[in-house]
């Protein structure tokens, strides 16, 4: 990422290097992307800008700068390639931030999902460069694992009070419902121990705060035989929950 910042800066600080560059350019004229340390985005869109012009920043080099700066910043064929997995792995995280960032309505019920998508992110990336050898393998692992862990804080603090909350959010969701937990235990190996926990959760929290009370024999007798069947607790939740 040095390399690249120190390219990225050293052509748009100046306007007669940055218009050499451009013209470099035969079919379009985009500048180099600068990141902000506090917006993690640009980490991202400095790597995909820097990508996509790589073959005119690797010309800009040899043909403007002396042999001693070339040596210094000049980007081997397998550095761009690790730019390119760089920024593959950053993308699902910015689709995202932009969907999250088009949504209107709270989206609390997609917080275990996200996490989930994160998490299988990860794994796949860890397995396609542990299956492909290369120079830079153990440095994508490393910053894998460094992500991995850094996801693993934030998912950790929805287990703590608020997991109730997200799993009422998810559940009550009609697209996923129980089916999620259903996909970790089969993932997991470890047979409905998800599915059987947060549903337990539910009903446990349904039954709290509606399951029915009467409170005297005359409102009882108000509610016929087939409507105090149906309302009858048990049924109810059952009945609820098989539709999950």
């Amino acid at each position: 990422m040095k390399q690249i910042r120190v390219i990225t800066i050293a052509i748009n600080s100046s306007s007669q290097r940055k218009l050499r560059f451009l013209k470099l350019q035969a079919t379009r004229s985009w500048k180099l992307i600068q990141n902000i340390h506090i917006r993690w985005n640009f980490i991202y869109l400095m790597f995909q800008r820097a990508y996509q012009l790589h073959d005119m920043i690797n010309t800009w080099v040899e043909k403007f700068l002396t042999d001693a700066k070339i040596q210094t910043i000049q980007l081997k064929k397998n550095e761009w390639l690790l730019v390119l997995f760089i920024d593959n792995m950053l993308n699902s995280f910015y689709e995202l931030t932009l969907i999250i960032f088009r949504i209107i309505n709270v989206d609390i019920h997609l917080e275990f999902q996200m996490f989930d998508a994160f998490f299988n992110h990860f794994n796949v990336i860890e397995m396609i460069v542990r299956d492909n050898a290369c120079t830079s393998q153990a440095l994508v692992l490393w910053a894998c694992e460094l992500a991995f862990n850094k996801l693993a804080k934030y998912y950790f603090k929805t287990k703590s009070k608020d997991e109730l909350i997200y799993n009422l959010a998810m559940i009550l969701n009609f697209t996923q419902k129980l089916n999620l937990y259903q996909d970790w235990d089969a993932n997991e190996n470890d047979s409905h121990f998800y599915y059987n926990k947060y549903r337990k959760e539910f009903k446990n929290y349904f039954h709290h705060y509606y399951e029915e009370k009467t409170t005297t024999a005359e409102v009882r007798a108000q509610v016929t035989s087939n409507v105090d069947q149906i309302m009858q607790y048990d049924n109810v939740i059952d009945h609820l929950l098989t539709m999950l």
